[in-house]
């Protein structure tokens, strides 16, 4: 999640000064062509040119309101995720108690109970994010984008997944969960059984335990919805229609500001240049804030800030449990929190 208020404009010409250069360069050897070489007929006239324009501009407003959609829905995911996580703790700590059993159960038994399984909780919330930044074949993959990733993870994921989660669960228990396929779908049925175990001991009642069981089954369908929009891409059919009319609008774009230009004077078609630069750099970038809104779980700048998340669940847990050594809160870092 980006955090600032504003985009810093360096960051973004460092960002995007090739496809300005590019944009330019092809520019130049139409108007060089037109000028020279007097080939005149390169010129096209200006209104179909706009009515392409026009047609793009619609069918990208429509593919960055999609977008937009996978990109809140994952927020609206974490944020009841969240939410589910407090109720989870509460219901821990104030279901299971030793008033329904037969068996005397001391403090220290209980609070360890109460740890376990809270505990168990933030290590399926570790997992989950962990699971969720496997890159995808459709995500961004380029060199520069590799590189951008492996250096936010060296601020928020520095640790591999078996030391992150190993303060929370005995060496047993991790062995077995870094052993399943799905950490996370694992980590939910080992509470289940917990809760039957902890049920037939006699430490909650029926009513208490279906209590449980319905959170579990939240936590399940949030999981469920996160993997939907993982696994799912935004369709390609429309990400690939997008970015071909933008190349096939740029392409036209010089020969009708040459026709354009042309009119005020012989060399003012060398602002063909200039302003191809700067309508296809608008058009670029529109095209490019559709493009990382449609993966929200990708471990770029434009991410839900599922670390910062889980570290504030994790925080809010443990000080049920009423430990006072906490972690502190993820701070963003280069202008991102993930």
């Amino acid at each position: 999640m980006y955090i600032n208020r504003n985009f810093n404009l360096i960051r973004l010409l460092r960002y995007s000064w090739h496809v300005i250069l590019t944009y330019m360069f092809y520019a130049a050897c139409c108007v060089a062509l037109y000028e020279h070489l007097d080939c005149k007929w390169l010129q096209i006239p200006w209104l179909p040119i706009s009515i392409i324009g026009t047609a793009v501009a619609f069918y990208v407003g429509f593919k960055n309101n999609s977008a937009y959609d996978r990109t809140w829905e994952a927020r609206k995911i974490w944020g009841a995720i969240v939410n589910s996580s407090r109720s989870w703790g509460i219901m821990v700590k104030d279901f299971i108690t030793p008033k329904y059993s037969d068996k005397e159960v001391s403090k220290e038994d209980l609070h360890q109970i109460h740890q376990e399984l809270m505990y168990r909780h933030i290590v399926w919330l570790y997992g989950l994010r962990r699971q969720l930044w496997q890159p995808k074949s459709w995500e961004h993959n380029r060199p520069f984008n590799a590189r951008y990733r492996k250096f936010l993870a060296g601020h928020f994921a520095k640790e591999s997944m078996e030391d992150e989660l190993a303060p929370f669960l005995d060496e047993e228990e991790l062995k077995w969960a870094m052993a399943r396929k799905n950490t996370a779908t694992h980590l939910i049925s080992k509470q289940s059984e917990r809760l039957k175990e902890l049920h037939f001991s006699g430490l909650f009642d029926d009513f208490r335990h279906v209590e449980m069981k319905n959170m579990l089954v939240d936590f399940y369908t949030q999981q469920g919805k996160c993997e939907r929009i993982k696994n799912f891409p935004f369709p390609r059919q429309y990400a690939s229609s997008s970015f071909i009319f933008i190349s096939i609008f740029i392409i036209l774009l010089p020969f009708g500001l040459m026709s354009e230009f042309n009119k005020i004077g012989s060399h003012a078609v060398w602002m063909t240049v200039p302003f191809t630069a700067l309508v296809g750099w608008v058009y670029w970038l529109m095209e490019s804030v559709g493009d990382y809104a449609e993966n929200p779980f990708e471990g770029l700048a434009f991410d839900t800030p599922m670390t910062a998340l889980c570290r504030t669940i994790e925080i809010d847990l443990r000080e049920m449990l009423g430990e006072t050594d906490l972690p502190p809160a993820i701070q963003p870092k280069e202008s991102a929190l993930l």
